[in-house]
């Protein structure tokens, strides 16, 4: 019996090397050439989706003054632009009252400017508070102090523009140019030439910026019709005719 054992042993020992060194060299190959089916298996984690929000920017105008329940020209664009498909969702940051001096210390904060970067669409209104300073503009009219007023907040728009632009070159950038309110007053019809100026100047600035300026001077032509109970606000007809003119000039950037 005892001279089987030797043989027995040799024979086991063998198989169990070869065993071994089958799992080993195995082990090691998986580890150099991972199997397919390892590299290929998906994460379960969804990318970051950036760039799929719409932000509004400005004044009165953006915050919806005027209109039933805030329905301002941003929020009707914005129910549009997410039930299109367009955006996913739709960001309010406008402050009623600001000026242009007031959006450029806005858009100093890091936050804003995080937002604004990862933004898909923008829009902004500004410079009717500098501009008619709640009427006193238009009540006090002076040329050389409405002149300097014109300079120093298109000075300030250009800046915005450029903010805007450098935060974020691929967004769809728009800018509502300025209607007259005070047409019906002591010195309102002088004013038309004033805002058809403004406005002027704002195209040229959006050209060089890449940004859809939608004109609304037209949009107000009788102020009991196309105001709210304040004769300042657009009512809800004329936000309503604002955010078409929106959808319709900046559609095509999409």
């Amino acid at each position: 019996m005892k001279r089987y054992v030797w043989p027995l042993f040799l024979v086991v020992s063998l198989i169990l090397t070869a065993v071994f060194g089958y799992g080993f060299a195995s082990a090691y190959n998986d580890v150099v050439n991972p199997p397919k089916r390892a590299v290929l298996t998906p994460t379960k984690e969804e990318p970051v989706k950036k760039g799929g929000t719409y932000v509004a920017l400005g004044d009165s105008l953006t915050r919806g003054v005027g209109a039933s329940n805030g329905n301002s020209y941003a929020a009707i664009v914005g129910r549009d632009f997410v039930k299109n498909d367009r955006v996913e969702r739709f960001q309010n940051l406008a402050v009623s009252g600001a000026r242009t001096e007031d959006l450029l210390k806005q858009l100093e904060q890091k936050e804003v400017r995080r937002t604004l970067s990862q933004a898909k669409v923008i829009s902004v209104t500004i410079g009717g508070n500098d501009l008619f300073n709640r009427g006193e503009g238009v009540a006090n009219f002076d040329a050389k102090k409405t002149a300097a007023t014109i300079e120093t907040a298109q000075n300030n728009l250009a800046k915005t523009f450029s903010i805007l632009r450098e935060e974020n070159p691929d967004a769809v950038i728009f800018y509502v140019g300025l209607y007259n309110p005070f047409r019906a007053s002591e010195n309102g019809e002088a004013f038309d030439a004033i805002v058809q100026e403004w406005n002027a100047k704002s195209r040229t600035l959006g050209i060089k910026h890449d940004i859809e300026i939608i004109d609304t001077f037209n949009l107000v032509r009788d102020v009991k019709r196309d105001l709210s109970s304040d004769q300042f606000h657009p009512n809800d007809a004329t936000y309503e005719d604002i955010a078409n003119a929106a959808i319709l000039a900046v559609e095509k950037r999409f």
